[in-house]
């Protein structure tokens, strides 16, 4: 009789693995220079990636500085740039759909600050978001 068990073993790791993209967000890193931050999101340093929320909150309060949700389609986006100042409610410029902004309402750009620390989350197809603090 042939022993099954490494064939067991290797489904349930590829359950577990598949279960856990499904769960986490997208890979962020950050590029930081004078005054700014680059948000990349690629995936595999050079694909576009599905990002469908990205919400800046204040971290000491959790005030919402920024949130911008998918609207309609899969939008995907490479990156984006922050800066200290200004900065415009339209970030991302996405390729297979688009984005609305529910925060601020009516505004068309939002404000980020020099000394405050700010996080930053991503999400992306998996329930969990990506996130990374920012400060200026």
């Amino acid at each position: 009789m042939k022993d099954t068990r490494p064939r067991v073993l290797v489904g349930i790791l590829l359950t577990m693995i598949a279960l856990s993209a499904c769960f986490k967000g997208p890979a962020l890193r950050l590029e930081n220079s004078a005054g700014s931050v680059v948000v990349h999101i690629e995936t595999l340093g050079e694909y576009m990636t599905t990002v469908r929320r990205v919400r800046i909150d204040e971290a000491s309060t959790g005030r919402v500085i920024f949130d911008l949700m998918t609207e309609s389609g899969t939008p995907q986006i490479f990156n984006f740039r922050l800066s200290a100042g200004e900065n415009s409610t339209h970030i991302a410029d996405p390729e297979h759909g688009s984005y609305r902004v529910a925060e601020p309402i009516g505004k068309n750009t939002f404000s980020l600050q020099k000394g405050i620390r700010y996080r930053l989350m991503i999400w992306g197809d998996g329930r969990s978001p990506s996130e990374a603090d920012i400060e200026f």
